[in-house]
């Protein structure tokens, strides 16, 4: 609560001092227009604001008074103001995440946790928990000092110098302590910095530096992945997951194991496309090359003209001295405007990569 307080300070003084004219936006009727149902049109015009510190200065000050203005309808508008400013971040995600987040907090403090946990809630901490992984911020997220479920607590008294952090995720974890997806974005969030993948095409000798030879601390997230692993809602994202660890210790063996388990299982076609994607990478590496350009083909039955599989496939069949058939494919993935986004520039990502996803999914609570 501390840390919401002074989120709603800071909001205010930064926005009134950059602008001075908060009255300027009409964040009320923003907020009648999505909740109507008007959902991309609200979003719309609030992106389409050259400035956002008024409406950041609206938000703090407009939005409960907007939702008591409806004695027998506040859990509706309050969560139609939540979700309204998580598409809101989502629009404004790559400019805008570090001046919206601090409203997200102050959302999750001071406007959903007023009652038990509702289904629109746990909604709400997907989309924003996804939209922190397109940032990927760790901090934020889990705040320093982070510990896997598996790891023992550090023994440590709080230090004035301590980073700030709201902790977001881990709110949403102690709302929902048994949920098996919030419980994959911790591990996946606790990997970031610790999930590059090393260079590619250096020789075997790179194993040999001494800082390599003691067990990695990134495999500490295979062990937290492992009781996921039998969850059937999250299992095929956990072995992705374990699968792109073992890649940053240059264990494509095991890697390849695990894309394979997913690839049955998986559901969605973000997750069935990494599975094969990252297969075919890790069989290249293994050097099994008629194995890998299947696997990239799989993945662009998956989703065709895919970038990320149509380079690696046409660069492949170019190594092994075919002309043909890479260059129609690369005419056929650039001749095209994309209408998606490749979900191989977004494994990095965390829950961001099911973002559309999960945006529909907030807003059909929103009617019930």
């Amino acid at each position: 609560m501390r840390y919401a307080a002074l989120v709603v300070a800071f909001c205010v003084l930064i926005a009134t001092r950059a602008t001075g004219q908060g009255g300027s936006v009409n964040l009320t009727a923003l907020l009648d227009t999505y909740y109507r149902g008007n959902f991309d049109e609200a979003v719309a015009k609030a992106a389409a604001l050259p400035d956002l510190g008024p409406l950041r200065l609206r938000f703090v000050q407009d939005t409960p008074a907007w939702i008591n203005a409806d004695s027998a309808n506040t859990d509706k508008r309050r969560a139609a103001a939540a979700a309204f400013l998580a598409e809101l971040t989502g629009a404004r995600l790559e400019s805008d995440w570090g001046r919206l987040s601090d409203l997200i907090e102050w959302t999750c403090a001071q406007i959903l946790r007023t009652g038990p946990p509702t289904e629109f809630e746990r909604r709400w901490h997907l989309a924003t928990t996804a939209l922190a992984g397109r940032a990927r911020t760790r901090l934020w997220l889990l705040g320093p000092y982070a510990r896997l479920p598996h790891q023992k607590p550090l023994r440590r008294v709080p230090q004035k110098d301590d980073p700030p952090s709201p902790m977001h995720l881990m709110h949403a974890i102690e709302r929902f302590p048994g949920d098996p997806e919030f419980q994959l974005a911790r591990v996946i969030a606790w990997t970031w910095g610790r999930d590059s993948e090393p260079m590619r095409n250096r020789g075997a000798d790179w194993r040999e530096n001494p800082n390599l030879r003691s067990r990695p601390a990134q495999l500490e997230a295979v062990v937290a992945f492992e009781p996921l692993l039998a969850v059937p809602g999250v299992a095929a994202e956990a072995h992705v997951r374990t699968g792109m660890i073992f890649v940053t210790v240059g264990d494509h063996a095991a890697a390849l194991r695990s894309f394979e388990a997913a690839q049955p299982i998986a559901t969605s076609s973000e997750l069935k496309y990494l599975a094969h994607f990252l297969a075919a990478r890790s069989l290249e590496v293994l050097q099994r090359p008629d194995d890998a350009v299947a696997q990239y083909q799989h993945a662009l039955d998956v989703v065709p003209h895919a970038e990320s599989a149509a380079i690696a496939l046409a660069s492949l069949q170019f190594a092994r001295g075919e002309t043909d058939a890479p260059i129609a494919l690369i005419h056929a993935t650039f001749e095209q405007p994309a209408t998606f986004t490749d979900p191989g520039r977004l494994a990095g990502y965390g829950f961001y990569l099911h973002w559309p996803a999960i945006k529909a999914a907030m807003r059909a609570e929103l009617g019930k």
